[in-house]
Order: structure tokens, then sequence, then C-alpha cells
């Protein structure tokens, strides 16, 4: 039985798809519910300090307006919604937060990327899967 469930959220299509189908699981199970989403890019990484701050400003902006659409979609079907902004690199801070929370299921989008792509950068998908210490699940 699932008691606590994550999704990782970006605003793209995919994600939004893995957040309809864990407050589909939501609502099955019970689960408390927690929506993460990262500040985190190469430009912000590569950027100097002023350039910096105000990609990161930016991105939290943005990030808080996807947050809080899904609060108010989570509150149409009664499913109490906790919502986390972190920073960081994506897979460092879902496992961390979902270990740090005793999450028992963890949902993600799969975003189609080239291969090459792919082979420079990975996948926050497949690198969560193989270190996450809970079930799965990644939605197409």
């Amino acid at each position: 039985m699932i008691k606590k469930l994550m999704v990782g959220v970006d605003g793209s299509e995919q994600s939004n798809k893995a957040f309809e189908h864990a407050l589909t699981l939501a609502r099955w199970s019970g689960a408390e519910l927690h929506a993460v989403a990262v500040i985190h890019g190469p430009d912000i990484e590569m950027s100097e300090p002023p350039e910096r701050e105000q990609l990161v400003a930016r991105s939290r902006e943005r990030l808080e307006g996807i947050l809080s659409g899904l609060q108010q979609r989570a509150s149409e079907e009664d499913i109490i919604l906790v919502t986390h902004l972190l920073e960081g690199h994506p897979v460092e801070q879902l496992l961390e937060l979902a270990w740090q929370t005793s999450v028992d299921h963890l949902v993600l989008g799969h975003r189609s990327k080239g291969l090459f792509e792919r082979l420079l950068m990975g996948s926050v998908a497949k690198r969560v899967v193989d270190f996450a210490r809970c079930t799965v699940t990644v939605v197409r």
C-alpha cells in the first residue's frame, strides 16, 4: 500500500502526465501526495553570479506558478498536495527528499531525448530508477 507518493514536475507535457497519474494513485490509495520542482539547468550553472541570480529568480517564479496550478488541480480532486521547490541537481534533490520524507512511490515523466543528449547528459528518470530506495513509475 502506498502511504506517501512523490511526483517530479517541471511543466512539461510528460511531467503533467506524471502528475495526473500520481493524482490517480493518490485517489486510489489515499496516499499523501508531494509534488517536487527543482531549479536547475546548464544556463544557470554556467552563468556568472549576477546573471545566475536573475536566471534562478525567473526559474523560481515559473516553477512557483506551475506548483500553484498543480495545487489547484489537486484541490479539484479533494487531494491535499504538499509542494516543494528545491535548487540543485534534479536527481540528487528528488532522491534526497524522497529518502528524507520516507516516500513509498515516486512518479516521473519520461522526456524523449536524442541519442547524443542522452549520452551527454543522461536521463533523470533513468538515474532515479537506478538509485531510488522506493518504487518508481516512469510515465510516457
